[in-house]
């Protein structure tokens, strides 16, 4: 027995020396963290509380230590494993390993020796279990103390996991800024949002200012409610600005995708904003039909976009007086590097082209089109021609001037023709290769008409070719008068009688004069009243007529036949009203003569006559 205590009265100092070391200050919290050793398995997780440091030891190569925790918020967490302080020798060397609730890895680290924080991870919706694996890495971990904290912000500014897929997007507001981060090599981020007013949207992602080293690089694509690609970029390494997307109807879905492009945006944060902005001025996707086309008013400019190479943009506007409208397509001053380069044509209800242009980069204004009855329907498609349209913004803008000198289309026939008035000018277009201009004049007496056409100083003697050709109508549709291939300005007349007529014009050849303006000019002068012979004398071989007076001409004609009823000729002219009489000599003695006067007046520059006077007659001496 002595000699038993002399052995335990020995074994006494280092019993105190051990316990001493286990008591040092530090030492404590491992210890009690020991009896309550973490899990092996997730099966057996020791569970914890977020915002609360843990304490815990790798006993062997074999030791893996688990825990479990729920999220309590919506926002993000962090996982910290540091180094505790009771190890003053040893640098640790810790494998870390974050699992969602099925075990799979959403951040791992190795060779952990003093502190380490994760990623941020934006799977915090409330009540969402995780799992925290640790292990040790390098061989100095064995027995040394680390320090386990969960923390947890809650945030509503940060995407939650999972939304790998359209079905699982985070909703967001517009105009707010939101926080994401592309987790692995295949994660991929959506979001939805509804718009909230007529108007634009545009997407906005920036490499956020918390990543310090990398420089992210990340793919977005912006997507409609069935998933249809709208717009994407590649590469984004700090910050981007979607195009303009004209699909703002207020309540309309829209999709966000963002993922990883360069290897360096995997653990990278980003934020993405939707700008949306309220215009009543911008186009309402989808228009790519007639049917779809967004109602615009005319003189009112409007702003478009070619969202990518097959997008096109229908606009539909209805004219509001009578006279004619031009459309013009600009160059949006927010394009600075690219040129554009549209296609546009002009068309009418039935889906006709009227007018057209191809490669517009800057500025165009159509020719004028004289089709504006108030209340009629046209149209207006805008395509991209050159690559260089896609995401260019343009302006749009249809032009209409009140005017009743110009025709008014479709008047490509006699019951559609244009109603004229004599002694005014009229404009007019032929605006596509075979258009036909019809004009209806009514002419309220016998006289004379006169038709003259001019072709306009706008036009270039190229695209003027052949020209045109004019042809007067009567109301049988009978051809009474026309000429043809009036290239710069031709006048011809016609006599008369009571009625209705009508003038066409259409270029000379289906290329002469397509889209070329010209002016049109009817006049009518109305004959003068007929002379009566008062008489008609002989003398030897002679013969005197005699007629009244008629008001408001500029002489008469004296006409001659030896037969009542036909052969007459011209044998005389006579200047001035006042010439009342003409003296035929050198007549035949014994013969019979027969005479007829008319009075003639010079108007806008036609010689009109009179009716013929009654036939008077005299035997020659």
């Amino acid at each position: 027995m002595k000699m038993q205590w002399k052995n335990i009265r020995m074994l006494v100092p280092v019993l105190v020396f051990v316990l001493g070391v286990f008591f040092l200050p530090g030492q404590g919290r491992m210890a009690q963290a020991e009896g309550s050793d973490a899990g092996g398995t997730r099966a057996d997780a020791m569970e914890i509380e977020v915002n609360k440091t843990y304490s815990e030891r790798i006993e062997s190569d074999a030791d893996v230590d688990y825990f479990k925790f729920t999220t309590t918020a919506h926002g993000y967490f962090q996982v910290q494993l540091a180094h505790n302080s009771a190890n003053s020798t040893s640098e640790g060397g810790w494998l870390a390993k974050v699992l969602d609730e099925e075990g799979d890895v959403l951040t791992t680290v190795n060779g952990i020796t003093k502190t380490w924080t994760s990623i941020v991870l934006p799977y915090a919706e409330p009540g969402k279990v995780f799992y925290v694996q640790v292990e040790k890495y390098y061989s100095s971990a064995i027995n040394v103390v680390y320090d386990l904290t969960v923390m947890q912000t809650a945030s509503n500014e940060w995407e939650s996991e999972p939304n790998e897929i359209m079905a699982k997007a985070n909703p967001i507001e517009v105009n707010q800024t939101y926080h994401g981060i592309t987790i692995n090599e295949n994660d991929k981020d959506f979001f939805q949002f509804k718009t909230s007013v007529r108007g634009y949207f545009q997407i906005q992602l920036a490499h956020n200012e918390t990543n310090s080293t990398d420089q992210g690089g990340w793919r977005v694509q912006v997507l409609d409610d069935k998933g249809e690609t709208l717009t994407a970029v590649n590469g984004i390494t700090k910050t981007w600005t979607s195009i303009v997307l004209p699909y703002a109807e207020p309540g309309r879905v829209f999709y966000v995708q963002v993922e990883k492009y360069y290897s360096s945006a995997v653990h990278g944060v980003y934020d993405l904003k939707v700008l949306q902005t309220a215009s009543s001025d911008w186009e309402l996707e989808p228009n790519e039909t007639i049917a779809a086309a967004n109602a615009i008013r005319v003189n009112h400019t409007y702003h478009g976009i070619t969202v990518n190479e097959d997008d096109t943009d229908f606009f539909q506007f209805k004219t509001n007086v009578q006279g004619y409208f031009q459309v013009q397509l600009a160059h949006n001053d927010t394009n600075i590097s690219d040129q554009g380069g549209w296609y546009i044509n002009i068309l009418d209800e039935a889906g006709d082209r009227l007018a057209s242009g191809i490669g517009i980069e800057k500025n165009w204004t159509s020719v004028i089109l004289p089709y504006a009855k108030p209340g009629k329907a046209f149209y207006i498609q805008v395509g991209k021609y050159y690559s260089s349209a896609v995401h260019s913004v343009y302006d749009l803008k249809v032009t209409q001037t009140a005017a009743e000198n110009w025709e008014s289309e479709p008047n490509g026939t006699v019951k559609e023709a244009a109603l004229i008035k004599a002694g005014k000018t009229y404009n007019g277009i032929t605006g596509v290769s075979g258009d036909e201009d019809f004009y209806k004049l009514n002419i309220p007496a016998s006289g004379k008409m006169s038709v003259k056409l001019s072709a306009s100083d706008t036009n270039q003697m190229s695209d003027i070719g052949s020209g045109w050709d004019v042809v007067v109508y009567d109301r049988k549709s009978n051809v009474v008068a026309g000429v043809n291939q009036i290239k710069t300005e031709k006048m011809f007349s016609l006599d008369v009688k009571k009625g209705t007529y009508y003038v066409k014009v259409k270029g000379a050849y289906e290329s002469s004069a397509v889209h070329c303006r010209y002016t049109l000019l009817a006049n009518f002068v109305k004959a003068p009243a007929k002379p009566k012979i008062s008489s008609v004398k002989t003398g030897r071989r002679t013969a005197v007529v005699k007629w009244k007076k008629v008001p408001g001409v500029n002489g008469y004609y004296v006409y001659r036949s030896t037969s009542k009823k036909s052969g007459y000729k011209k044998v005389k002219t006579l200047k001035g009203a006042s010439s009342l009489s003409f003296t035929n000599k050198k007549l035949r003695s014994g013969g019979r003569y027969y005479y007829r006067v008319a009075a003639y007046k010079k108007v806008k520059g036609m010689t009109v006559v009179s009716p013929y006077s009654a036939v008077k007659s005299v035997k020659v001496k």
